[in-house]
């Protein structure tokens, strides 16, 4: 107990600490936004409520009382600074006490305790949480006001409100949030120094900009000047500091245009300044943070690929066929014996062995004519200077050839590894296996000495254990060895030896299967020295058993993994070059293309995820539907409903490339592009008179913008329309409609995995055997 009270009066005392430090922050901010307003009491900008959001946020749940305490008092405090009544500044200070609350409340039970701004799923429930806190704050402001002063309008002062306290978490909260993230990661020093470089370098150039006369430039050269380093700081550096870039621009436009500070715009009205300003400064703080996000997701999606291909000690290369130019990391040059990055094929085959650029050459040629996988292992001996200079190592390379829309072949893109150690590993098997053969060492566990003539057989107690004999057994039959032997194994064993006798040959080898007494199946690899008599008559066998099972277990298992693999690694790549090629044909920019191709690249590594989560025994059809609509679905937009669905995992990724399709549609164009649009998508099984039941799945687009059919179908639409019936024998009825698109895809029950609840259509709606499931936030 004694020692109980130094925790419980620290954790009071950080309380305290914590709740006069926000309301000190939290009070300055307001007057800061006070200061802004346009008119006595009306701010357009309310950094108070970022400052209290962003800290709830980063502190988490043990820091509510504290800070909801201090939100209460500073905004109370605030509003009596500027002379507003007691009651409504108390109404407003429980106002914004409830937005701090709701706001973090629901990010909390969305992500937890610990919350980043380093994903984009993360960064768009962040900006939904604070509109819907800031709504119910503004509503009840609406409420407050209305009682005091009944002839304000209630749409007008609901959208002061929600505009200034949305504006002020949009642009302040990512800081704090990123600041607390940065304290417990404690960034190294490279990153602080460029980060906190690039805000220098924006602050001063916003004073700078400020400062400029009036002129012609003073509606290009901001946004010339600002932009890119707003771009830079957004993708090579971390949240925090765009996070921090978008406030300093924020302050920046906001306080210029209230205050009337600088020669933007100012021959306009004050109100259409300020409204401009407003939705400048939101916009530019939400495409900040996103492109933070988006920038910080994919360097972690590097840092994994790089880990993945240090696990493996892979080295990457492209080769463009037609020039002969290379492109290679380090490892892969460091694995060819060079200390400087070869450029060209030519120069990258340097230091190969002579001996093997034909197998090269013959793989290569081999894959360019069959389309597929190039594969080969061959040596190379590095150069003087080099730490494995003189020493010949072996490396195996694979790689895909990637060829243009009309078949002329384009680029190599592969991997290297270097498989010396296995090698080596393998001749050392090599060389024990012809010893044991020979004089019987390390695997030597079981020993016999077989008189052909008598049929007996002298054996060790290794050989004894081995065959499941009786303990102290040392002498049995050649006839009880036939009954031990696998039945399908006896005919081609007795052979070898009988070959092995016809052939007078010395040595007597063979593999085949056992059965013990027990009914356990062992592997027995033999290997015996025959001696023969005066006329040439094999007369005895003194040789070794070798339990070698768990060796055939491994083999069986290594060749089903390499298939496995090599199947799969196939098939994922083959259908990546199908999509850049055809997307590659369909966009016209560069922009769109990356955009597209990021986004189908995206669901193809979601769907390769799912898959193995489920160990490729099969898909989740409602997990693959939510994995496809969750960048564009929420609550209100979207209605998932069918029975729990397994798919195979063979069409799992067609599918989802299928759904991707759709799904991408209909956010650019179609229901899911408006605030009022509305995607129902809904499966079930119908009968058709076979013993297990189709598969339909049923997507409806309504309340959407008006859809113009295209003039020839584009790649997304063809894959939605013939992915199906092609690969997998499906139906699909895809149609542009007046209320917007509808399809209907029909799929044979034998993609479906037979553990999948089987439901027919009318059950469906007759009886309430489905489990529904509807789309959740996730």
């Amino acid at each position: 107990m004694e020692r109980s009270r130094p925790v419980i009066g620290q954790s009071w005392f950080w309380s305290v600490k914590l709740a006069v430090a926000t309301g000190i922050a939290y009070f300055l901010a307001g007057r800061l936004g006070l200061i802004v307003a346009v008119e006595p009491g009306l701010a357009i900008f309310w950094p108070a409520s970022g400052i209290s959001v962003g800290a709830l946020i980063a502190l988490g749940s043990r820091a509510r009382l504290p800070v909801a305490a201090a939100v209460l008092v500073a905004s109370t405090a605030c509003g009596l600074s500027i002379g507003r009544s007691a009651w409504l500044s108390i109404a407003f200070g429980l106002l914004n006490t409830l937005q701090t609350l709701v706001t973090a409340w629901l990010i909390e039970r969305w992500f937890g305790r610990t919350f980043k701004l380093e994903d984009v799923r993360r960064v768009l429930w962040f900006f939904t949480a604070t509109a819907v806190g800031s709504a119910i704050a503004a509503a009840g402001a609406v409420v407050a006001i209305s009682l005091f002063k009944r002839t304000v309008s209630p749409l007008h002062v609901w959208g002061l409100w929600f505009a200034a306290s949305t504006l002020g978490v949009v642009t302040a909260a990512p800081l704090l949030i990123g600041l607390g993230d940065a304290i417990r990661e404690r960034l190294p020093s490279h990153e602080l120094m460029e980060g906190c470089a690039g805000l220098i370098i924006l602050t001063a150039l916003t004073v700078f900009l400020i400062s400029l006369p009036d002129g012609p430039w003073a509606t290009a050269l901001p946004e010339a000047v600002v932009f890119p380093f707003l771009l830079w700081i957004a993708i090579r550096c971390r949240p925090v500091f765009a996070a921090g870039a978008a406030l300093v621009v924020g302050l920046t436009v906001i306080g210029s245009t209230a205050l009337n500070v600088g020669n933007f715009d100012g021959d306009k009205p004050l109100a259409d300044r300020i409204l401009a300003a407003q939705t400048f400064v939101f916009i530019e703080s939400i495409l900040v943070v996103l492109l933070a996000a988006v920038f910080a997701e994919r360097r972690r999606s590097e840092q994994r690929l790089q880990l993945a291909l240090d696990g493996a000690t892979l080295g990457t290369f492209s080769a463009d066929l037609a020039t002969g130019e290379l492109a290679c990391d380090l490892r892969a040059a460091q694995s060819h014996g060079h200390s400087v990055l070869p450029t060209t094929i030519k120069e990258s085959r340097r230091f190969v062995y002579p001996e093997d650029l034909s197998r090269i050459d013959g793989a290569a040629a081999e894959a360019q004519r069959s389309g597929g996988n190039w594969k080969a292992e061959y040596r190379v001996v590095p150069p003087p200077g080099h730490p494995h200079a003189g020493e010949t190592r072996w490396i195996a390379v694979e790689g895909l050839v990637v060829r243009d829309a009309h078949g002329a072949l384009m680029q190599l893109f592969g991997v290297t590894r270097d498989i010396t150690l296995n090698k080596r590993g393998e001749q050392a098997i090599y060389e024990r296996n012809a010893q044991l053969a020979i004089a019987g060492r390390a695997a030597l566990v079981g020993s016999y000495a077989y008189d052909v003539n008598k049929g007996m057989m002298q054996v060790s107690e290794g050989y004894a254990a081995i065959h499941g004999l009786p303990e102290g057994t040392i002498e049995t039959t050649y006839d009880e060895w036939r009954v031990r032997v696998y039945p399908e194994d006896l005919a081609r064993t007795e052979a070898c030896r009988e070959r092995a006798f016809a052939n007078a040959s010395k040595e007597d080898t063979a593999e085949y299967r056992i059965v013990l007494p027990s009914g356990e199946v062992r592997w027995i690899e033999r290997r015996g020295s025959i001696s023969y008599d005066e006329k040439g008559r094999p007369k005895r066998v003194v040789g070794v058993n070798i339990d070698v099972t768990e060796r055939k277990r491994a083999e069986e298992r290594q060749r089903q993994l390499v298939a496995e693999l090599d199947h799969r690694v196939k098939n994922a790549l083959a259908t990546v070059s199908s999509v850049v090629s055809q997307t590659a044909i369909e966009k016209e920019t560069v922009a769109s293309f990356v955009a597209a191709l990021g986004g189908r690249i995206r669901s193809m590594a979601t769907t390769q995820e799912l898959l193995s989560a489920g160990q490729w025994q099969g898909i989740s059809l409602v997990e693959l539907v939510r994995c496809e609509l969750s960048p564009y679905a929420t609550p209100n937009n979207t209605h998932i409903d069918g029975p729990n669905i397994e798919l195979r995992a063979e069409i799992g990724q067609a599918m989802a490339m299928v759904l991707h399709e759709l799904a991408t549609n209909a956010a650019k164009y179609g229901a899911l592009s408006s605030e009022n649009g509305h995607v129902s998508i809904r499966w079930y099984h119908r009968l058709n008179g076979r013993a297990r039941p189709a598969l339909v799945l049923e997507w409806q687009e309504t309340d959407g913008p008006s859809i113009v059919a295209p003039r020839r179908p584009s790649y997304g639409t063809s894959t939605i329309r013939d992915l199906i019936p092609y690969e997998f024998g499906g139906m699909v009825d895809y149609a542009l409609t007046r209320e917007g698109v509808r399809c209907r895809v029909e799929l044979p029950a034998d993609w479906l995995s037979t553990s999948e609840e089987l439901v027919s259509e009318d059950s469906n709606r007759k009886t309430n055997l489905r489990r529904t499931v509807r789309y959740q936030p996730s």
